[in-house]
């Protein structure tokens, strides 16, 4: 694997790192929770007229056709602004498993609209009950009606539901396996509780009554939509862990900046040893983060099992350094730490929540040991 930046990745790079730093001030950042459905529209605009909604879709539907890694460098600068737009849920998520539809016509159309800007997509696949469930049964219903199916059952936390045009639900079938469906999201018989999250971004529990789709939103089924799924869900493991390792760079350098300038008993508090050994874990445990990124996109194209094992040892890594960063930050700070006009207190919202997503530390601890244990009995 190269480790050296692309021409085009540095292109992509540089560009990323102008916008956010017009963009994504602390005002703005605040202003973030305001959004009702949490999409800044200008923001998404500009995401599109960049190319970067591209990136990763096919070239024959209007895309870029580029490959994971090329989102990786998008993400870590994303990270670092603390930019919460549904990129991963549209574009790594919904790209790859709307990249499964049978009918070409209707999967480049939608793929089409997401590149530029017009479609976005929510996967709706956790339920009550359950804790980061990865597959299996679900207890949603779709049940056979007319030429399609009626969908009826309960999502729980349906990340970017608010501001989706379209939504991915997992339901189990007549034969007890899982299909995915694509549905409209103001399809007729859903309805929503919508919430802001604690970093800005915004998510709904979605309940399905009796919702009516055609045979051709089964995108997938069985086996097939279990592969999907997996894929779809380790893939936005690695592009919100690259946005949390940018997102841990932004805390470090702020935080260098404070220890400068903040002045006590004569001198810069920079320079009391204790505060030094604190800013050297950070720095070694973004490090560590930034390995084990690239140690999961590595592993992107290995066997379902060693993929996983890769992308759940990252998340491990990756949201302990989290905590190590945005806590020491934090207590850099001292009181003013915590409060709203220090972004150092945004950067911890947003690794909080971040550390949550497509499974937290204790998912993946577990995860990880049934691969080894599965391994060492093989």
């Amino acid at each position: 694997m190269d480790f050296n930046y692309s021409d085009m990745q540095q292109m992509l790079l540089d560009s990323a790192g102008k916008l956010i730093a017009d963009t994504y001030t602390l005002e703005d950042i605040r202003h973030q929770r305001t959004i009702a459905n949490g999409l800044n529209e200008k923001n998404w605009a500009q995401f599109a007229e960049l190319g970067w909604l591209a990136l990763p879709i096919p070239e024959d539907a209007g895309g870029l056709g580029c490959g994971l890694e090329d989102v990786v460098v998008l993400s870590t600068a994303l990270g670092r602004g603390l930019a919460v737009e549904p990129y991963v849920s549209t574009v790594v998520v919904g790209g790859h498993i709307v990249g499964a539809l049978a009918d070409e016509d209707a999967r480049n159309a939608l793929l089409g609209q997401v590149a530029t800007g017009a479609a976005r997509i929510a996967l709706a696949h956790g339920e009550p009950g359950e804790r980061f469930g990865d597959g299996g049964a679900r207890s949603t219903q779709a049940v056979p009606s007319g030429n399609g199916f009626a969908l009826t059952g309960r999502k729980m936390l349906v990340l970017d539901a608010p501001s989706a045009t379209h939504i991915i639900v997992s339901a189990t079938l007549d034969d007890g396996s899982m299909g995915l469906f694509l549905a409209p999201r103001d399809a007729s018989g859903i309805s929503d509780e919508s919430y802001a999250l604690v970093d800005g971004a915004a998510a709904s529990d979605l309940f399905l009554d009796g919702v009516q789709v055609d045979a051709g939103a089964l995108i997938a089924s069985g086996s097939a939509a279990e592969t999907l799924l997996s894929e779809a869900s380790d893939r936005a493991a690695i592009a919100l862990m690259a946005q949390a390792v940018g997102a841990m760079e932004g805390c470090n350098d702020v935080s260098a900046e404070y220890i400068k300038e903040r002045k006590q008993f004569g001198q810069p508090i920079g320079k009391f040893q204790a505060l030094q050994h604190i800013m050297a874990d950070m720095f070694v445990s973004t490090h560590q983060a930034r390995s084990m990124v690239y140690y999961a996109l590595a592993h992107l194209d290995a066997s379902p099992e060693d993929r996983q094992a890769a992308v759940s040892a990252a998340k491990v890594l990756v949201g302990t350094a989290a905590q190590l960063v945005s806590r020491s930050g934090i207590q850099l700070h001292g009181g003013y730490g915590v409060t709203d006009e220090y972004i150092v207190s945004h950067y911890y919202r947003r690794l909080l929540a971040l550390e949550k997503l497509f499974g937290d530390i204790d998912h993946h601890v577990r995860r990880l040991a049934v691969h080894m244990f599965d391994r060492a009995d093989a």
